[in-house]
Parts: C-alpha cells; structure tokens; sequence
C-alpha cells in the first residue's frame, strides 16, 4: 500500500493527527497492532451485542479538555456529540471529566470517523527508502510513505528502532531513553449487585494493591453491576511478568474488602505502558532521520493549556496534533 503519510498507532494521538491532516485533503492511513481503535481508550462488553449486559472501561476512564483550539476541533468532527460530563475535574472543578455512556471507545470511534485504518497489524520494521519509508508489518504487509508519524509509546519505539537498525543520533536517542512508564494491572469484576460505593462511583484507595476502583453502573456506562479495579502501580511493576491468575487473585481479594457486593466473575488487564511518568519536554519531534514523534510520551499544551500538566487523553491529543501542523507547515 502506498500512502503520502502514515500514522504508527491508532489512539488517540495518532486519530487526532491523521484528522488534523485529512481536513486538508491529504490522503493519510493508520496501522495498529490492536483489532480495535483507541489504545488505552478501551471499553469491554459483557454479553455479546445484540445483549449487552455490562460494560467496562478497562483503560481511561475519562476525558477532560481545556484547550479551546481541540474543543473546536473535536466539535467540527462530531466527537463531542457522544460524551457526557461525569463528575468535575481534581485540580479544576469547573473542568468536566466526560465519558460516552456506551464506553470510553465511544470516544476513540468517534475520533476514527471515516479514516483508513489498518487493525491487526503488528509493524516489526522500519525501511528508509528513495521515496520515503517502508513499514513492514509481522503478516508480510508493506506500507510505502513518504512520511511517518510514530505515536508509539516510545520503549515501543525504541524496541522497533533497534529491530530497524535505524540510524538515531546520539543526542536525541538519549532523550527517548529517559522516557518511563508505569504498568497497571486491571481487574474487570461483575458483581451480583450494588457495589456500595455510592456518589459517582469513583473512589481512590491508594493502597499497597489497590489505586482506584470504579463502579461503571453508577458511572452510567454498564446497565448491570461491573466494577474495574487498577492495581498500584507499585504491586502492577511486581506482578506484572508473574503469574496473572495469582495475581488476579490477590486485586479480588482487596476489592472484595472494600465493597458491599459479592464479586461473580473477575478477569484482568495488563497495561505495559498505562501512564507516562517521564516525558520529553517537548509536544513533538522531528527526528533527524526523517520520523515524526508524537504520543502522550510528550509534554503538549497550548495557549490554553500548560504543557507540563499531568499526562491525559487531551495532551496526547494535542501532540498529534502539532505534529500534524508542523507537517502541514512544510
């Protein structure tokens, strides 16, 4: 396949990227590892579609935007038509945290429109070319560009590099390096009823285990009793490449401490690259070699909105979309 530009990644930075770019008719596609759009924009459903009987927002619970410049945007692409405030926000309660009620994918979809993505495919090579680059996906695929926009987490990245032999210079391949993440373990629980933990149903443990549960019925995406439960990140580092089963077992029994129901059924998530602890102070970049950075690996903002603002769905989205502009500009 043959594209002018070509988007690693289809979460939201990368969506928001080929939007920004496709509103100015260029042809742009997406190629994700994932069989779905929106990354850790994820939503789980019991039941199978003709009887949803539950659901779950297994990864970002919610949205908040500030920026006045993706608010416009985002209005301009429809994707405000399928979020709902939720409770306020921490720091600023007069900004919302917003949530689709089917489901933070909801969102992710609504981002994706009507863009060429291509799911389910793995790249595992990166090829400089006369014309631009060749992407080399695990089936055998080829994706020619002239440019690509990585919005892979950055280990991702730097993983895709080494496999490529691609050539970084030293400076800026030190300034990826510093890049970290936590991991988070997720248990994805039914419960047989009310959970007990009233108001909006978003509580905050910070625990040895426990960091935040989230009883998805009374945040109003999940027609029966479901709960998701994120590990601390400092029990998700530990059990994260040891057994699951164990530790699904261990999150349950702390859920089940904390709440009236009785947990039915339990399953669990592992997200290796759940929230940036270490970004790169910069919204976007330009790597010497050709390749385009973008991602909630790096600090983006606005006149709006402080770059240095804690990781979120809205500084992830603002990357791909400096990235987008500045490739616009030239």
């Amino acid at each position: 396949m043959i594209t002018p530009i070509l988007i690693l990644g289809a979460g939201v930075s990368g969506l928001t990227a080929a939007r920004t770019l496709s509103t100015r008719n260029l042809n742009v596609h997406l190629v994700d590892k994932g069989r779905g759009v929106g990354g850790r924009v994820a939503t789980r459903r019991l039941g199978n579609r003709e009887d949803i009987r539950g659901r779950w927002d297994h990864g970002a619970q919610f949205a908040t935007f500030r920026s006045p410049s993706l608010l416009k945007q985002l209005k301009d692409w429809s994707c405000l038509d399928v979020m709902q405030p939720w409770i306020p926000g921490f720091s600023d309660p007069d900004v919302a945290r917003n949530r689709p009620i089917d489901g933070m994918n909801d969102f992710a979809k609504a981002l994706a429109g009507d863009l060429p993505v291509h799911r389910s495919h793995r790249i595992i090579r990166l090829e400089k070319t006369a014309r631009g680059w060749t992407a080399h996906s695990e089936s055998g695929e080829q994706f020619h560009a002239d440019h690509i926009i990585s919005t892979l987490p950055i280990p991702q990245f730097l993983d895709l590099a080494r496999e490529s032999a691609l050539e970084i210079d030293d400076a800026e391949k030190k300034v990826l390096e510093q890049v970290q993440y936590e991991r988070t373990l997720t248990l994805l629980a039914e419960l047989d009823g009310p959970s007990g933990l009233g108001d909006n149903g978003y509580r905050r443990i910070n625990s040895g285990i426990l960091e935040t549960l989230i009883d998805q019925q009374l945040k109003g995406i999940s027609p029966s009793p479901t709960l998701v439960a994120h590990a601390s990140p400092a029990f998700s580092l530990e059990w994260y490449d040891r057994d699951r089963s164990t530790a699904a077992s261990v999150i349950r029994a702390a859920v089940q401490e904390k709440i009236q129901a009785r947990i039915l059924t339990a399953q669990i998530h592992g997200w290796k690259f759940s929230k940036p602890i270490q970004r790169i102070p910069h919204p976007f970049l330009k790597l010497s070699n050709g390749l385009f950075l973008a991602g909630d690996g790096f600090c983006a903002g606005d006149d709006s909105v402080a770059p240095d603002l804690h990781p979120r769905i809205e500084s992830a989205m603002l990357s791909g979309s400096a990235a987008a502009h500045y490739l616009l500009s030239r």
